[in-house]
């Protein structure tokens, strides 16, 4: 009888939305907006909604690449009862039940995949949704429904077709566009992502299925020896002193636990709604770490243990120091186990914070053990980091900034932290050879990887920025090259060195590396390129046919075999993973060897003594000996160092290198045994020697002229390029003169690594022992060294004047002076126009100037400010022609202004009445404010309401700094013709400064001005934060905001202007930083951008901040962005005014949408490209 009664009042609703939609809604399509505002015209019951939409080609072509056929997805936020999507008449999926039996669903988002081949090419595809609504209570929420690619994504938000009823006729693709509700407009994707409920799997094998898809070269032997439910989705393999593996287990990924993404960009880059907390404060997640052990040495695992498990994103583990280390972004964990017991002995120690997980698929990860004892990290592409040592450094630290991917190491007694390397691929996995090289992988093409150097820069992804932040030091004028290797198809994901006794003879040392784009392993050898390689493939010897292969780490194994994680997964781009088309269950762990070979059943080190050990520093397997030195380092027996000392001393292959890593590890190296070691026969040895020394930031006095000695007659590059590595890091005494004596060989002007690590050292000590770098080339010998020559002249005198100040600019003229040949001055000029190039040429000191005229054939720009008459002329002639380029008439406007104004006034004067370009017209008023002539107050004011938009703040700051036109510029706000908004707090503080009438007119136009800043600002703090904090917005959409708002001071990557504090290193990412720096900026101002007030004895008041002085001048950089360059002589007072230039208005008029994208935009870890 109950199922009667719910039958019977199923039916009447049922009927009752019939009523409902024959009495409100005709059963015919009919125009509706969504997502709707109104309420009241909301339909009810079951329903249709219906557009159409024009998609990319290449998501509709089925045989092209099938990256973009199979990530297209259906996003739909409703909170209707129920509701079932259709494309072209077919169901893509639901939530809820309808009637009958109606029952809501969660309420949540979703998701759908668009199988391949749903989507007809050129066609107008049919979007249907079926909705049931029984009270007119649901809606489409958000934007409305999305539909996403790769890339690229397309929101119907705006006209639908709607009609009440039972399914019409579906399936209709059209060829011609319909006469409404069609969608064709795409733009970057940015809608937020999220885990769907369900996942899509795509095709698997069991583990033996799998196997068999394998084709080997010959001799070789492939066996499983981990698979699901054991393993899932492995990211990382390590073993312990005792041989066994340990496995990480990256099974949250892609989306952190307990974290809601609130913007993100097309290349799957996000912002989170919060930090997580480390374990065990933090929300469980899926990932873990586990343990397995082979107890009779017969080649299986065949104990299993879980280390620790619930981590969030957790994608490499390491024992050492009596525990584990765990890669769980944003922290890195030290989790105790002194008693081996495999079970922690307490919460985890958070030893580093910071590192950014924007990307998880490219997080901090990699973590392995050094030679020197360090542990080393890798950081992917498309995240940054913030690096702090929680419990040491203090609260607030900015911490280590870097964008983009790079390697890390810190020091787990020393607890030191330091970038070791800047850029490189997308770096996962790092590979220590057997002479300690570091090597990784990369995941663009032509080369199979990156030799890593001790302060090396390299380029960021192997490519010219964009997707990318700009190189950490604009002045590097440079980068390490990759491994060049030939035509290389992306990608070697993963590399090692293969050094194991189960492997074939002929594969020792050389390269292996997994592409998992293409299914396969790459065999190749290295052949030396000065101090670093080159590359070249051999074959492929390991290949699988399963299309859901896929090798993402290798590691030499204890066994000496080498062991492969394979993450096993269909799709394999981690967009594809963002979108829910990943399977958390699967995962397999391959080991290969070769025939015939045996494997070593000698792994369980941690139980033997420091002879044993000390011995097998001479073994065949590359983890024998790289174990037993961490385990006589952590020991730190000061009875095994004599031992080891005469090992280093008696041998003299790899013996004595493992000895070197091991005494340095116990603590037994010091400056005189190393000393010692600089005439060791093996380069390697010496090479490190000078390494670990360094690392100490400063060398003892015998050490260093040593060295000295060393870096003269030294004849293997990879120890000179040690030495300028090492270089690097010492103070200027030490590190200018081992670079002098390297830059005077001629061994290595050809090297790919040498010259630019000399330049470097040079460059790291030209900002603040300028001096000391340029007493270098007093000297006519050194001037006339190659490697200067080639390497050092143009890039230095670059340097210096792209700096741009007065003093770079004397260290040019010196540069000049001192060249002994017309040769070395052509090599200085080219350094020179280079840096000037496309910039305005500054004020030229006399000393400058007076090298320059000696110059054939300067430019015109020099010519004028040298005090040439006819280019003066000439000059005139171009800066009245509206035909010539803007950039080269501002260039000349500020070079003829500076050597003869009066003569320039006229033609200034018609530009600022009748200009169009606003660069031009500002230029000319920076020029007329020098005269003390009314009229131009009044043909100033008179033009202010058409002048172009840029250079009427410019024009603002013009009529303010003369007490005479600042009448005018009062008569214009007075009578309604200049805004007051318009007027900057900065400027009406002048205007206050001229007292008297003027400063009476000020008041009474402005009645709180001269009070101070920031009333009120707490409230409007609260407000915006409550509106933008865990709210989702665009960096795209926010983008714009910035550039209209941001731009013409602050840069931040590669847009914005040099007047403000350069933001991208800045704290983005902390509201509490970043809401009172912008509606209060006078709380707190960064030293360096102090707002100057300046009057001179000319009769203005001029207003920037302090962009450079000397005894002779001083310049003022304006909020326009324009410099105003006075004489010492001609200021009569100034003062630091206690409000920033920055104006407090900056986010008036925004709506609550637009803030969130602004914010969204301003947070950005990386560039966005258009």
């Amino acid at each position: 009888m109950e199922v009667i009664r719910m039958n019977c009042r199923s039916l009447i609703t049922a009927l009752f939305c019939l009523v409902a939609w024959s009495s409100a809604w005709p059963q015919t399509w009919k125009p509706v907006t969504v997502p709707g505002a109104d309420v009241a015209q909301r339909p009810t019951g079951i329903g249709w909604y219906r557009c159409w939409v024009k998609v990319p080609d290449n998501w509709a072509t089925l045989g092209g690449r099938d990256l973009w056929v199979e990530s297209v997805t259906l996003t739909i936020d409703s909170s209707h009862t129920a509701h079932e999507a259709y494309l072209n008449g077919k169901r893509l999926g639901g939530s809820g039940t309808f009637p009958p039996d109606a029952a809501a669903g969660d309420g949540l988002a979703k998701r759908y995949k668009v199988p391949p081949g749903s989507l007809a090419k050129g066609k107008w595809n049919e979007l249907a949704i079926k909705v049931f609504n029984p009270n007119g209570d649901g809606r489409f929420r958000s934007s409305g429904p999305s539909i996403q690619g790769y890339f690229l994504e397309c929101f119907f938000t705006g006209e639908w077709e709607y009609r009440p009823g039972t399914a019409p006729a579906l399936g209709q693709a059209l060829p011609a566009k319909p006469s409404r509700a069609a969608y064709d407009q795409f733009h970057e994707a940015s809608r937020v992502l999220f885990e769907a409920q369900e996942l899509v799997h795509g095709e698997r094998l069991s583990p033996a299925e799998s196997l068999k898809k394998f084709e080997l070269a010959q001799g070789l032997v492939v066996e499983t020896v981990l698979h699901e439910p054991l393993v899932a989705q492995p990211t990382h393999l390590s073993f312990d002193g005792r041989g066994r593996l340990w496995v990480s287990h990256y099974v949250q990924y892609p989306y952190p636990a307990g974290l809601r993404q609130i913007s993100r960009d097309k290349y799957y880059r996000a912002k989170y709604d919060h930090q997580p907390k480390p374990p065990p404060h933090h929300t469980p997640g899926r990932s873990r770490i586990t343990i397995h052990e082979d107890t009779d040495s017969d080649g299986t695992y065949d104990t299993h243990k879980v280390f620790v498990d619930k981590l969030s994103l957790a994608n490499a583990a390491l024992p050492g120091h009596d525990g584990a280390w765990v890669m769980h972004t944003p922290h890195l964990l030290f989790y105790p186990d002194k008693n081996g017991d495999d079970i922690p002995d307490a919460d985890p120690e958070v030893h580093l914070a910071g590192f950014g997980f924007e990307d998880t698929h490219s997080v901090a990860n990699g973590i392995a053990w050094g030679p020197d004892g360090w542990l080393y990290g890798a950081q992917g592409s498309t995240v940054s980091c913030r690096v702090t040592r929680p419990g040491i450094d203090p609260p607030g630290t900015p911490g280590h900034y870097f964008e983009g991917c790079m390697v890390w190491r810190y020091h787990p007694d020393t607890r030191e932290f330091e970038i070791f390397a800047e850029g490189g691929g997308n770096v996962f996995g790092l590979e220590f050879d057997t002479a300690g090289r570091l090597f990784s992988g990369h995941n663009g093409g032509g080369t199979r990887g990156f030799h890593y150097v001790q302060n090396g820069f390299y380029l960021k992804q192997g490519k010219s920025p964009g997707k990318f932040g700009p190189p950490d030091n604009p002045f590097s004028f440079g980068e390490l090259p990759m491994m060049p290797g030939g035509n290389i198809p992306r990608f070697s994901h993963n590399v090692i060195a293969i050094n194991g006794s189960a492997m074939p003879d002929d594969w020792q040392g050389k390269l292996l590396g997994a592409d998992p784009l293409h299914r396969h392993l790459v065999l190749s050898e290295r052949s030396v390129r000065g101090a670093s390689f080159t590359t070249r493939d051999l074959a492929f010897p390991v290949k699988n046919s399963d299309v859901a292969f896929r090798p993402v780490y290798m590691v030499n194994a204890p066994d000496g075999s080498v062991l492969i994680a394979d993450f096993y997964e269909r799709y394999i781009a981690h967009g594809q993973h963002y979108q829910s088309q990943i399977d958390p269950t699967s995962g397999r762990i391959y080991r290969i060897s070769a025939k015939g070979k045996q494997r070593d059943t000698d792994t369980r080190l941690d139980k033997k003594t420091d002879d044993q050990l000390r011995k097998i520093l001479d073994h065949p397997n590359k983890w024998h000996r790289q174990t037993a030195v961490r385990l006589l380092g952590q020991r730190a027996d000061a009875a095994a160092h004599v031992a080891l000392r005469k090992q280093i001393g008696t041998e003299s292959g790899q013996a004595a290198l493992h000895g070197l890593w091991a005494l340095h590890q116990a603590g037994g190296l010091d400056a005189a045994n190393a000393t010692e070691l600089l005439a060791h026969p093996n380069p390697l040895v010496r090479a490190w020697v000078v390494r670990l020394q360094g690392d100490r930031r400063e060398l003892s006095a015998g050490f260093f002229e040593a060295v000295r000695q060393l870096a003269r007659h030294e004849g293997n590059p990879e120890v000179r390029s040690q030495i300028a590595g090492t270089a690097f890091r010492l103070p200027r005494d030490q590190a200018l003169p081992l670079t002098v004596e390297l830059l005077q060989r001629t061994d290595d002007l050809d090297d790919p690594f040498i010259p630019l690590q000399c330049w470097w050292v040079l460059e790291r000590h030209s900002e603040n022992d300028r001096a000391a770098v340029l007493a270098l080339f007093d000297d006519k010998n050194f001037f006339r060294q190659p490697m200067v020559e080639q390497h050092i002249l143009e890039r230095l005198m670059r340097r210096l004047a792209a700096r741009g100040r007065q003093d770079d600019l004397a260290g040019c003229a010196r540069l000049l002076a001192a060249a002994p040949t017309k040769a070395h001055r052509d090599k200085l000029m080219a350094g020179f126009s280079k840096a000037i190039e496309g910039q305005a040429l500054p004020l030229l000191p006399d000393a400058l100037a007076k090298q320059l005229r000696q110059l054939d054939n300067p430019p015109l720009a020099l010519r004028v400010r040298l005090g040439d008459e006819v280019a003066l002329d000439q000059a005139l002639g171009v800066i009245a022609d509206r035909n010539k380029p803007a950039r080269e008439r501002i260039e000349l406007i500020r070079a003829a202004g500076d050597v003869d104004l009066s003569r320039l006034k006229a033609t200034l004067l018609g530009l600022v009445q009748s200009e169009s370009d606003a660069g031009v017209v500002t230029a000319a008023l920076l020029f007329l404010q020098r005269i003390d002539d009314p009229a131009l107050g009044q043909a100033v004011a008179g033009r202010l309401a058409d002048l172009p938009a840029a250079a009427r703040s410019t024009a603002i700051s013009f009529l303010a700094s003369r007490a005479k036109w600042s009448g005018q510029l009062l008569d214009a706000v007075e009578s309604g013709r200049l805004a007051k908004r318009d007027i900057a707090a900065t400027i009406v503080e002048v205007l206050l400064g001229h007292g008297n009438k003027v400063a009476d007119r000020t008041k009474a136009a402005w009645p709180s001005a001269g009070q101070p800043a920031g009333n009120g600002t707490a409230a409007e703090i609260a407000r915006v934060r409550s509106v933008v904090e865990g709210r989702t917005g665009s960096p795209y959409r926010g983008r714009d905001l910035y550039l209209q708002r941001c731009a013409a001071c602050h840069k931040l990557f590669h847009k914005g202007g040099d007047i403000g504090p350069n933001l991208t290193a800045y704290q983005r990412t902390d509201l509490d930083t970043l809401l009172p720096a912008i509606l209060d900026p006078s709380r707190e101002i960064r030293e360096g951008y102090e707002h100057m007030q300046v009057q001179t004895r000319d009769g203005r008041r001029l207003s920037g901040f302090l962009s450079d002085q000397t005894n002779r001048l001083l310049i003022l950089r304006g909020i326009d962005g324009s410099d105003t360059v006075v004489e010492q002589a001609q200021v009569k007072s100034n003062r630091i005014s206690p409000r920033s230039l920055m104006p407090e208005s900056l986010l008036n008029g925004l709506t609550d949408q637009q803030l969130r994208d602004f914010f969204a935009y301003l947070r950005i870890a990386q560039p966005i490209r258009n």
